[in-house]
């Protein structure tokens, strides 16, 4: 009876060894699925998106990818290139559009000026009725009813307006090559911007898709440890860590796909859009663009800047406008000579009208305004007006070149920790799929295979930013050194990829 029952509990240990090695087969066959899903191409597209090797299945996916973040928007996408963007900005930015309306006055007002040295030419037409006592001479009296008539061509020219003319002729010159050079500084102000928007709205679009590829990766990871747990060789711990990840990257996704939608308005904004246009970039890779010599020294950039810069450029006309409006109250003091020429007839209606001309030179000598004081007080007060101009010019140049030194060094730093990214994306690679095989054989565990996601995730994601980081840095440097324009921002630039 012992030999029965010890041979009962032989054959139920041997069976209870076949259930749980019939166990340890089925999750060891999910672990090999879920280790071959991490081989495939398109656990790994990021990076191969990152690397540049993106294929026609690549660009596939990803209209796929697109088509899926729009439906969550509820939007249609407007598909552009960097090129689009930057000409349609030229073309329909409000800003630009205002300065070019502020330009157009300057102009005018120019040639206003231009044209204050030539004469006014006018008619001149007087009727009176006269009927009553009027005095002769102031001394005798008489009863008369007439009705006197001139009929006058006058033409009157106050020669150079007491030289005021040469100054106000200055003045808005030099405001006209201001205005000009606001709108160009405008226009290159736009294109940055431009560029800085669409990066952005390029930046959330990447974004987007390695927090999508998370994501789904987090489903197979709960629904592992779910499986696991199942089986009795799983914790409960395990199953509430990876519901936990699943949770915070689904917040993490739907919050950029908040600020994609954001950034899309912003860019529809630059480029004078509506904005509820859901503009969205065409490129499935980020490029690394080296738009200027990083061996350039940055003394030899300010230099290039205070020759190209537009907004130098405009206040200087600017410090000139407000030397010549200056100027111009040293005028006061200056004779005003008026010479005028009268032609016409002149009568009554009863006697009739007889021909007349009359030639007259008219010269006033002034001593300033206000017995001289509201000239030299209004000097005063335009002398101090220039003065601020100076300084504001002063102020400008050094602003220019800290901006200069700032995106120098941001563009250096930048291509350092895209360096530094690339060697963690593919790190984090590598930790992540050893991390799945020992997991296999038991040598790591799920808690493992977590922080080797989070750190594939992060490292992607710093990728991402280091790069565009860069890219803006080297937009912001041709801004600051004054030579941004639609060709050396778009140097070595490829469009439309799909």
């Amino acid at each position: 009876m012992i030999d029965n029952l010890c041979m009962k509990i032989i054959y139920t240990i041997l069976i209870l060894i076949l259930i749980q090695a019939k166990v340890f087969a089925d999750v060891s066959e999910y672990i090999d699925e879920y280790t071959r899903y991490a081989q495939k191409d398109t656990y790994k597209t990021f990076k191969q998106i990152i690397k540049g090797s993106a294929s026609i299945s690549d660009i596939e996916k990803q209209k796929v990818i697109d088509n899926e973040i729009s439906n969550e928007l509820n939007v249609n996408f407007i598909y552009v290139d960097l090129l689009d963007c930057i000409k349609i900005a030229l073309n329909n930015n409000f800003d630009i559009k205002i300065q070019d309306a502020n330009r157009l006055e300057a102009f005018w007002l120019n040639k206003n000026s231009q044209f204050q040295l030539l004469p006014d030419i006018y008619y001149n037409y007087d009727i009176k009725n006269l009927e009553g006592n009027y005095l002769i001479g102031g001394i005798v009296a008489t009863t008369t009813h007439e009705v006197p008539i001139q009929s006058d061509f006058v033409l009157e020219w106050s020669t150079i307006n007491q030289g005021r003319y040469f100054f106000q002729l200055a003045q808005t010159r030099n405001l006209l090559k201001a205005a000009k050079a606001n709108l160009e500084y405008t226009k290159e102000e736009i294109i940055k911007n431009t560029v800085i928007a669409y990066y952005d709205t390029l930046e959330r679009k990447m974004e987007i898709e390695v927090q999508k590829m998370n994501l789904f990766n987090r489903v197979e990871q709960l629904n592992y440890t779910r499986g696991r747990f199942e089986a009795g060789i799983g914790t409960l711990y395990d199953v509430k860590r990876a519901e936990t990840e699943l949770a915070g990257a689904q917040q993490d996704y739907t919050e950029t796909l908040n600020s994609l939608r954001l950034r899309q308005a912003a860019l529809a904004n630059i480029l004078g859009v509506d904005i509820l246009d859901a503009i969205y970039p065409f490129e499935i890779r980020i490029d690394q663009r080296e738009l200027i010599n990083p061996d350039v020294d940055i003394e030899e950039l300010y230099q290039q800047a205070l020759e190209s810069r537009e907004d130098i450029r405009a206040k200087t006309a600017e410090v000139n406008a407000y030397r010549a409006m200056r100027s111009a109250n040293y005028t006061d003091i200056i004779p005003a000579i008026t010479l005028s020429y009268q032609n016409g007839y002149v009568g009554t209606k009863r006697m009739g009208l007889a021909a007349h001309n009359s030639l007259t030179l008219d010269v006033r000598a002034y001593l300033g305004k206000n017995l001289l004081m509201g000239t030299i007080t209004q000097i005063k007060a335009d002398s101090a007006v220039v003065k601020e101009k100076k300084l504001e010019l002063i102020n400008l140049k050094r602003s220019v070149k800290e901006d200069i030194l700032n995106s120098y060094y941001n563009s250096l730093n930048a291509l350092k920790k895209v360096e530094a990214a690339k060697v963690e994306v593919d790190a984090a690679d590598i930790s992540l799929d050893l991390s799945l095989a020992n997991m296999k054989t038991g040598e790591a565990t799920f808690i493992d295979v977590i922080t080797s996601q989070n750190l594939k995730v992060q490292a992607n994601l710093n990728l991402i930013k280091n790069m565009i980081e860069y890219n803006r840095a080297q937009t912001n440097l041709l801004f600051d050194i004054g030579i941004i324009s639609p060709d050396n921002v778009l140097k070595d630039y490829q469009t439309r990829y799909y």
